[in-house]
């Protein structure tokens, strides 16, 4: 019987898709669900993965999803900028800090490590290029939390076999999953060179995952310093940026089509 992939934020160059197709062809059934920001592709279900409609009611979210095919495996990229050391500040970034206390002993950190900037912080503490636009930092924080609250809820709900979700290893999402939520996975880091050195810097990422795998990792320097730069520096799309190398692709699902065989 057909395997059924559910591809959450693949919306954009939709790299789990395009693993699919390349290396499974049409024994294996893939839906792309999210959003594309760039409104360059098309080959997706258009679908707000940082729905709140529930709230309200009805949840549009679970209304269209109930609609398709029960998902074998559930593949997820939530998106990284809230939760990235890319906008690095003092003690975390501009959406989350730890917080410290002066004692006796000196400066001591809690154990929190989501203690929400201030707007004091982001516009007289920052060097980031979000100083001069400190509101989207709001909007990122809300957007990152929700996309990685409905990838739980969506998981709990579909029950999958298999389920991933892709982000830096250095995420602050991964702390999130386990202090704040309790959603307990297995890391499994690769490094993207490791699979393609031509196109990708190495880029160390982790695959929370409810599956132990055996992915490639290097320690050979890689011959690009950030996937996604431009020759004068300049980031290119976050479409991509958010580019996942396909060979890697097909190595999580190999592994994961021989627990499903194992289960079956």
């Amino acid at each position: 019987m057909k395997k059924v992939v559910w591809a959450l934020f693949d919306s954009g160059n939709g790299c789990y898709k395009q693993a699919v197709k390349k290396y499974y062809g049409d024994d294996v059934k893939i839906i792309s669900i999210g959003i594309d920001i760039e409104n360059k592709n098309n080959d997706f279900l258009n679908l707000d993965l940082s729905d709140t409609s529930e709230y309200f009611g009805e949840s549009n979210l679970f209304k269209e999803l109930d609609n398709l095919p029960e998902p074998d495996i559930i593949l997820a990229s939530p998106p990284c900028e809230s939760w990235s050391n890319a906008s690095a500040m003092l003690n975390g970034n501009v959406c989350w800090y730890t917080e410290s206390t002066d004692t006796m002993f000196g400066q001591e950190f809690v154990s929190n490590e989501f203690t929400i900037r201030t707007r004091q912080q982001l516009e007289t503490k920052n060097d980031t290029p979000f100083k001069k636009h400190w509101w989207k930092t709001v909007y990122s924080r809300l957007n990152g939390e929700l996309c990685a609250f409905n990838t739980i809820r969506i998981i709990e709900r579909y029950q999958p076999a298999v389920w991933v979700i892709e982000n830096p290893q250095s995420s602050r999402i991964w702390k999130y999953y386990k202090q704040i939520q309790d959603f307990q996975g297995i890391k499994n880091i690769a490094h993207y060179s490791a699979y393609d050195s031509e196109r990708y810097s190495k880029k160390p990422t982790c695959f929370y995952s409810s599956l132990m795998f055996n992915l490639k990792t290097t320690d050979e320097q890689s011959k690009l310093t950030f996937q996604g730069l431009g020759d004068k520096g300049i980031s290119r799309s976050y479409n991509v940026r958010s580019e996942i190398p396909l060979q890697l692709i097909k190595d999580i699902l190999d592994q994961c089509f021989i627990k499903l065989e194992k289960i079956a």
